[in-house]
């Protein structure tokens, strides 16, 4: 469990929500149309040129937002039709790199998540960075190729995430889901993310093993990671529940919540071999403050 109540740290428990699935163990598509998304307008999808004028505007809004203003990350566009969004996909690939999208196949609706350079870019960057230190120093970092900018199908909808790895011996394909998921957001409107963790664990059926969440805070100079996973407690309904591991918050003067274990296991889907120096992979106090000073001397 979390170390410090996340209300404290002005990120959200688990929505009641979550509580109360469906049979499918998965929440509807208005929980995941509406939470997070207060206040976020819903625009008619009209033409690609329309689209991107409206994020472009939407991202300069970003760019230029002073300490007291805090435009919404995400922008909600509907209907779209499977052959619009193949042609959105292009235009996103081609020129839009740093967009995120998920798409509800029922509502038409495609959720587009903008992710501006600095931070909270940095904030992903850095840990991987981290990361990927750690998995080559047990000789397996080819072992563990990131997923990149892959769209996974999930249960009547589909997502991109900020970043992801899986074992490519355990899982080869394309299509298999990766065992470890990123996502990066800003602090001051936490919701949304809490969705992001809940859609890879409850959509991948239990094959996305560990989400991190980062909450980024630029005027605060503060960065929360939520270790999220599946809850192996059976409860009354018999419903997998994602759930809140650890939280830790790292600010300019110390680094709170204990260390960031990540399972060797449920990473690579096998084992560690003591012999070969495997083990989980911890991320120490000092690891942390090192991550944490790595991404704003980047934003700098």
């Amino acid at each position: 469990m979390s170390s410090m109540p996340a209300e404290q740290m002005g990120v959200p428990p688990i929505p009641s929500a979550i509580q109360s699935l469906a049979p499918s163990g998965l929440p509807d598509m208005h929980y995941y149309l509406s939470k997070g998304l207060e206040g976020v307008e819903h625009q008619e999808f009209c033409d690609l040129q329309s689209f991107m004028g409206a994020i472009e505007s939407q991202a300069k809004k970003l760019r230029s937002a002073n300490a007291d203003e805090y435009p919404s990350w995400y922008m909600v566009f509907s209907p779209v039709t499977q052959d619009q969004l193949a042609n959105i996909e292009h235009v996103r690939d081609t020129h839009y790199k740093s967009l995120r999208f998920m798409y509800l196949n029922d509502p038409k609706a495609l959720i587009v998540k903008i992710m501006p350079s600095g931070p909270h870019e940095f904030a992903t960057e850095a840990f991987i960075s981290s990361l990927m230190e750690k998995v080559g120093g047990m000789g397996l970092r080819r072992a563990l190729p990131s997923v990149g900018r892959t769209t996974y199908q999930g249960d009547s909808n589909k997502k991109q995430a900020d970043g992801g790895f899986k074992p490519w011996v355990a899982r080869p394909f394309e299509t298999d889901w990766p065992t470890l998921v990123l996502e990066c957001g800003v602090s001051e409107s936490p919701q949304r993310l809490v969705v992001d963790a809940q859609w890879w664990l409850a959509n991948s059926h239990g094959e996305v093993k560990i989400v991190l969440l980062f909450f980024v805070s630029t005027t605060t100079r503060t960065i929360h990671i939520q270790h999220w996973e599946i809850d192996n407690m059976p409860n009354l309904q018999l419903i997998a529940t994602p759930t809140i591991k650890k939280t830790i918050t790292i600010n300019a003067q110390a680094v709170s919540g204990g260390t960031l274990r990540l399972d060797f296991q449920k990473l690579f889907l096998r084992p560690p071999v003591a012999s070969r120096g495997e083990g989980d992979f911890t991320f120490t106090a000092q690891d942390l403050r090192d991550y944490y000073d790595d991404v704003w001397r980047a934003a700098q």
